[in-house]
């Protein structure tokens, strides 16, 4: 099959570029034809720039104009879309349509539906705008970045899209990450028969050692969405060793106020992070949004590290309580401080929910299952298409 992968890469490499990256891999290894698309937001600079951007934000016609030169020479059978916000446009989507191919695309977060992308306001969960098709309240509030230009731009694009679904309903398919994700965008009235679940997955590390560090391990972007603050304060009741990795906005004020236990990294190597992570005794995913589907999770999973994750949203499904890991409710102090501390103290049952945490990942999350669900995806897709003809 001739596949064509499009996204739109951010300023800061993030779990959707590793995502785009591994599944071209795994297509282009298993016999598929494969061409990627890619822009980047890193060409975005200055005011001029940013208004550009934002004008242009429904169909950027330079973009669209190389994209479809590419389709063109390419002449795929499918075309997958991962990000296309905000240089990518869903111009090209429509373009894809335009031409009968079928197109797909992956949702990383929610921005479909919520500004944002990630259901949060002020530190907390809000879906005031689900279902709410001029999304007002993101309006109200500027939330995308806190400016009202910028959220007037994603809510048109999300209308746009949405546009573009309901109209096309042969040739336009979304892929949800978990089965929590699938079913925001069906509360929001997208049509349920064409969304399909697919997991990320991550190549196999192999597990860590039988004997742990008395380590917590936080991976991720340093954010008030993360957790992290809560973690830090955490720390301060554990005897234990807190290793941040990762970089963010809430890096210096993390760092001023961390008690002598909480170790920062910043961003690490790839092969380093896993060799932390498969000699950690927890990992550690406090956050305060519903998440998209967190790779650090599936790498635990991989090591037969044990995690402890917030009750919330798709982390509530990827990690399984008492079996590979443990739920405790987010930023509730008492629990989190039991259950980590339990780990730490308890390895006969570290070691168990490590195991379960690895059995899950064979049975589910290895890129093999990846493959064989993305490429059942893409058949069902073409049929649908083919079917309309």
């Amino acid at each position: 099959m001739r596949i064509l992968l499009a996204h739109n890469r951010y300023q800061q490499r993030g779990g959707e570029d590793l995502v785009f990256e591994q599944e071209a891999s795994l297509l282009s290894g298993s016999g598929h034809e494969v061409s990627t698309f890619l822009v980047s937001n890193d060409q975005i600079e200055g005011v001029r720039s940013k208004l550009e951007t934002a004008l242009n934000v429904l169909d950027n016609r330079q973009v669209v104009e190389e994209f479809a030169d590419q389709v063109s020479s390419f002449r795929p059978e499918i075309v997958h879309f991962h990000n296309f916000f905000p240089r990518l446009t869903p111009g090209a989507v429509r373009h894809v349509i335009a031409r009968k191919i079928p197109a797909l695309q992956t949702l990383h977060n929610f921005r479909h539906v919520c500004a944002n992308g990630m259901f949060l306001r002020r530190g907390s969960v809000c879906q005031s705008c689900l279902n709410r098709p001029m999304r007002l309240p993101a309006l109200i509030h500027r939330c995308y970045r806190n400016s009202s230009l910028a959220t007037f731009a994603v809510t048109r694009v999300g209308r746009r899209f949405r546009q573009l679904f309901d109209s096309h309903p042969s040739h336009l398919t979304l892929v949800a990450l978990t089965a929590f994700a699938r079913e925001q965008m069906i509360a929001d009235g997208y049509s349920p028969g064409r969304i399909f679940i697919k997991p990320n997955s991550v190549a196999d590390s192999g597990c860590g050692s039988q004997t742990r560090e008395r380590r917590v391990l936080f991976v991720g972007r340093l954010s008030v969405e993360k957790g992290v603050d809560f973690l830090i304060e955490l720390a301060r009741s554990i005897d234990a060793i807190f290793e941040i990795i990762g970089d963010g906005p809430e890096m210096q004020r993390l760092r001023a106020v961390a008690p002598n236990n909480v170790i920062f990294r910043g961003w690490l190597d790839h092969h380093d992070v896993i060799e932390r992570i498969k000699s950690a005794a927890v990992i550690a995913v406090p956050s305060r949004w519903f998440e998209g589907f967190p790779m650090t999770v599936l790498e635990a999973f991989s090591a037969g590290t044990p995690v402890v994750a917030s009750r919330i949203g798709s982390l509530a499904e990827i990690v399984e309580d008492g079996i590979s890991g443990l739920i405790r409710d987010v930023g509730h102090h008492q629990s989190w401080r039991e259950s980590v501390q339990l780990l730490l103290d308890d390895t006969r049952l570290a070691t168990t929910l490590g195991q379960g945490a690895r059995r899950a990942f064979e049975k589910k999350y290895t890129n093999q299952h990846n493959l064989r669900r993305l490429t059942e995806i893409y058949a069902l897709a073409v049929d649908r298409a083919a079917a309309s003809a």
